[in-house]
């Protein structure tokens, strides 16, 4: 069974190549607690990780996205990349083809946290990025607040034929079971382009009160079935304990679920929604 991990951050080590460029937004992980590519790497054999998707860290990089790029292109048997677009820049467009044809990124992060209001996830000035996306079969990662699920709902039925990543299932307010605060969230299990990605963050949520993360894990699975479930470590944004726990932490998560299905979960939905990381790896197996 290979184990993909489905959202990290990377941090150059040269700064004088890859200058940090703050999005203000809240935490300095990237100061405090930087990884560059080849410590990720280390951290993943030494925790039997396989491949790892390098997501766009927005809060360290904004939408410079070459570190994460530059990344993957040297070890594409191992990683996988997610760009960020700037929606409002002067050819966001443009900027999606660069990112995805020429630099060999595989997907597209649009990062569209609003604490009040709706953000600009629905909006028609999006539209063309979805539908770049659907034509270059890119998968899009959406990341935003639970108040802004009525957003996704939106957009999920205006491109059904676009596969959508939930970064960390929006940061659900789970406050222990039976999770009813997780109906909004189940009910988008209609989608049937929608994957969630049930990160170190939903797994610690899931786990207050009393929860058992299994548990929770289980009513996903329940809702969206196995094969739309993709594990996270959000390291090293996340960096209060070592990689290899949190790798723990994932695979207990899923412990719930039939030996198939956790299969599923941990690698084979995330190979199936990153083909030139699964024929990279197909190929360096020989």
């Amino acid at each position: 069974m290979s184990i993909i991990d489905t959202h990290t951050h990377v941090v150059a080590a040269d700064e004088a190549a890859y200058p940090l460029k703050p999005a203000g937004l809240p935490g300095d992980w990237y100061r405090s607690a930087p990884c560059t590519a080849e410590q990720l790497l280390e951290c993943m054999d030494a925790a039997g990780v396989d491949g790892a998707v390098l997501v766009q860290g927005v809060g360290a990089y904004s939408y410079d996205n070459r570190y994460a790029a530059d990344s993957a292109a040297a070890c594409p048997a191992r990683f996988a990349s997610a760009c960020c677009v700037d929606v409002d820049g002067e050819d966001p467009l443009a900027d999606l083809d660069y990112w995805l044809c020429e630099r060999g990124m595989q997907g597209v992060r649009l990062f569209a946290l609003a604490r009040e209001g709706p953000s600009w996830l629905a909006d028609a000035r999006t539209f063309p990025l979805w539908e770049r996306a659907r034509v270059l079969g890119a998968q899009v990662i959406v990341t935003i607040f639970y108040s802004q699920l009525p957003e996704l709902d939106a957009v999920l039925s205006r491109f059904p034929d676009v596969p959508v990543s939930l970064d960390h299932c929006a940061f659900p307010p789970l406050a222990g079971p039976p999770w009813q605060a997780a109906e909004p969230l189940l009910s988008l299990a209609r989608h049937p382009n929608l994957y969630l990605k049930v990160s170190t963050h939903v797994i610690d949520a899931a786990g207050e009160n009393g929860g058992d993360p299994a548990d929770f894990v289980c009513l996903l699975a329940e809702h969206f079935g196995a094969d739309r479930l993709l594990w996270g470590s959000d390291f090293c944004q996340t960096h209060d304990r070592p990689y290899a726990e949190l790798v723990a932490l994932g695979a207990r998560a899923f412990a719930g679920l039939r030996a198939e299905d956790r299969g599923l979960c941990l690698g084979a939905n995330a190979l199936r929604l990153w083909p030139k990381l699964a024929r990279a790896m197909q190929e360096a197996a020989g």
